[in-house]
């Protein structure tokens, strides 16, 4: 079995050397942690789009925590770093811990090969249960709240130290993007409400105006997890499309 510990020296290299790879071909067994979605694909006939005939293909995805390199497969590049892993579940036990973040041991991995396999590497679950994080975990609604405050004034850089690390560098969580949206609002966000939905995650309510006129009464669900003892955005999805 795969330590954390063990996952996090992988991460510290900038280079995978093959040797400091996971060897699939000698693993049969893995535990990794990170956020399962379940996503829908498009499957046969042409793997494409369900909307022009294509067969719905749900899948549960685990976004890795720390991604880590692998060899020892025919179907991926000695020292391809991981990143996402498509679960195979067939216990049934994972429909109840979307949306969460979560710790998986699965057996026989392998790379992808198939229009139907959705992520670089993928596994049979064996068990899987929420990531233990102390008690207080509920105290994060502040960070959430600190996250949109920032924001109403369009402080980026501010906003996005409520991030969790591997977000807020680039993309849109980064403090440019951040900025560059929120500081140049005809009418800044306000703020209106945070109510938490489970263990860690929240809905956030608030409005705002942007320079071509466009008028947001939105809201979206931000999920959080703790790094470092600290409680951290680690994403946020929109329910009214702003």
């Amino acid at each position: 079995m795969i330590k954390t510990t063990l996952v996090l020296v992988f991460t510290a290299a900038i280079s995978w050397p093959a040797a400091a790879c996971l060897d699939l071909s000698k693993q049969p067994e893995i535990s990794a942690s990170g956020d399962l979605s379940r996503p829908m694909f498009a499957g046969p006939p042409n793997y494409e789009d369900v909307r022009k005939g294509d067969t719905p293909e749900p899948s549960y995805i685990l976004t890795l925590d720390l991604p880590f390199c692998v060899t020892g497969d025919d179907f991926l590049e000695d020292g391809q770093t991981i990143d996402r892993i498509q679960l195979i579940d067939q216990k049934g036990i994972l429909a109840k811990l979307v949306g969460e973040a979560v710790e998986v041991r699965g057996n026989d991995p392998f790379g992808e090969h198939t229009g139907h396999h959705h992520a670089p590497l993928l596994m049979t679950v064996v068990s899987a249960s929420l990531n233990e994080e102390p008690a207080d975990v509920s105290l994060a609604q502040t960070t959430v709240e600190a996250f949109y405050l920032y924001l109403e004034t369009g402080d980026g850089a501010s906003a996005a130290m409520n991030v969790i690390p591997e977000k807020r560098g680039k993309g849109p969580f980064s403090a440019v993007a951040l900025t560059d949206f929120y500081g140049d609002l005809k009418r800044p966000l306000k703020l209106l409400e945070v109510t938490q939905l489970s263990r860690n995650r929240y809905r956030a309510r608030y409005e705002f105006e942007t320079r071509k006129g466009k008028v947001c009464n939105g809201s979206s669900v931000v999920t959080t997890k703790q790094v470092d003892g600290l409680n951290l955005v680690s994403s946020i999805k929109s329910e009214s499309g702003c």
